[in-house]
């Protein structure tokens, strides 16, 4: 009998935990806004995550689509090709934190941007 009671509570522990884990999951997300200051801010948070002072972004409506990509430093004077890559970050929201998600390695950068559920 107490072995079954002490089933009960574990199952109904279990289950409660894994509720809580499945709500702090993060969810893709889109920009709420693509204003001036939005922009901004996003671009200085993904400067940082990538290591340089400034970044541009790919093409794309960030409003829309939860992919964000940060295209590679410009060629200097004494380039003529280069074989950089973009880097690729998705836009995730857990709870009520935005933050962008770096495609290859999973790393977690938080944003002070408002995002919406994508």
């Amino acid at each position: 009998m107490k072995a079954r009671l002490a089933a009960a509570l574990f199952g109904s522990f279990t289950m409660a935990s894994g509720c809580q884990l499945l709500s702090s999951e993060p969810v893709p997300a889109v920009l709420a806004d693509d204003d001036a200051e939005t922009m901004a801010t996003l671009k200085s948070a993904l400067a940082e995550a990538v290591g340089r002072a400034n970044v541009e972004l790919g093409p794309g409506d960030l409003t829309t689509t939860s992919v964000v990509s940060v295209l590679p430093p410009p060629l200097s004077a004494l380039e003529t090709a280069s074989v950089a890559m973009p880097t690729q970050f998705t836009l995730m929201m857990r709870g009520d934190t935005c933050m962008a998600v770096h495609s290859e390695t999973g790393e977690e950068f938080a944003m002070d941007v408002a995002c919406k559920p994508a």
